[in-house]
């Protein structure tokens, strides 16, 4: 196996707040590079604020996460009029799109990155880019300076956290997955507010949101959800044998090979650590997720994956186990 580059984190921040640059990192852990963009946080900052700005009927599909307390804030009547102008055009024509299985919401978030203060280069049209440039300065003055503090102190305690137990869970992932680790940097963009889940993943390339507001990945659950995250990029084969041992049975759940992902990221962390004496509980478990969203398929994975990651099966024999074992 490659020798991997595992860097303690480090502070690389602006000198000059005021001053829009490239993209600084603010840590980096085995090619993970995290950042607080400032374009990154306006853009989700916005869509989430439009979906506050909507009346959501129980039982709707919400794409994103509420807004954290001490959003509202008061602004001088021009402020607000170009604010309100900017949250209404994203409630108008982007807040429907899916920040992740929408193509052109992955094009605005890879086209934010790098951008200085006046977007240069961004392949946007001229009304999206006019919005951004609008509400950048409101932006910068009510939120920005809380929301950067807030996103920088998650990532220094994620990179603390994380960077002696990386070379372990990595090891042991790439086994279980098949598959190398990144050979290059992957970016992870920690915002203050974003996705309905909190973080999520786009490939080709490989691309982390995470939303630091979301208290379900502090403490020990940010490093599970680094790898949880990378894992995204590193599950294709698992995924298929999964997939393909449901078509085998004449079984459909689509769902299934995540929760896997889950399972193993979790288990793999939840091992490491407790290595180290620290006592962890997976996000399945620490969220009721296991429960509220995929109780029938607890049982099944808690068995076969489980012999999966104790080298006791195989990854097809898993699969064949699995697609067996649920409803």
């Amino acid at each position: 196996m490659r020798r991997l580059r595992i860097c303690a984190f480090v502070a690389l921040l602006l000198q000059a707040r005021g001053a829009m640059a490239a993209d600084m990192p603010v840590a980096e852990i085995a090619q993970l590079r995290m950042y607080s963009s400032f374009w990154q946080n306006l853009h989700h900052f916005l869509y989430v604020s439009a979906w506050a700005s909507r009346s959501v009927s129980p039982g709707s599909r919400i794409l994103a996460m509420p807004l954290p307390p001490g959003s509202n804030v008061s602004m001088t009547p021009d402020e607000k009029a170009i604010w309100d102008n900017a949250v209404a055009v994203y409630e108008r024509d982007l807040a429907s799109k899916d920040l992740l299985f929408d193509f052109g919401m992955t094009r605005i978030k890879l086209g934010l990155v790098d951008r200085d203060d006046k977007l240069t280069g961004a392949p946007f049209d001229d009304e999206l880019k006019a919005l951004l440039l609008s509400a950048a300065p409101i932006y910068r003055k009510y939120w920005w300076p809380a929301h950067n503090a807030s996103n920088e102190a998650w990532i220094r305690d994620a990179a603390a956290r994380t960077a002696m137990y990386a070379p372990a869970i990595i090891a042991r992932l790439t086994a279980l997955y098949g598959l190398p680790w990144f050979s290059g940097p992957v970016r992870v963009d920690v915002v203050r507010v974003g996705k309905s889940q909190g973080a999520y993943t786009s490939n080709n390339p490989t691309y982390i949101v995470v939303a630091s507001a979301d208290e379900s990945y502090d403490n020990w659950a940010s490093t599970e959800m680094l790898f949880h995250e990378s894992s995204h990029a590193l599950i294709q084969k698992v995924e298929s044998a999964v997939n393909a041992a449901l078509a085998k049975a004449g079984k459909r759940a689509s769902d299934l090979w995540h929760v896997v992902l889950f399972y193993i990221a979790g288990e793999v962390t939840r091992r490491e650590l407790a290595a180290h004496g620290i006592d962890y509980k997976p996000y399945l478990y620490a969220t009721g997720l296991f429960d509220r969203a995929w109780p029938r398929f607890r049982g099944p994975i808690e068995t076969h994956v489980q012999a999966f990651i104790d080298g006791k099966t195989t990854l097809d024999q898993m699969a064949s186990a699995l697609a067996a074992a649920v409803p």
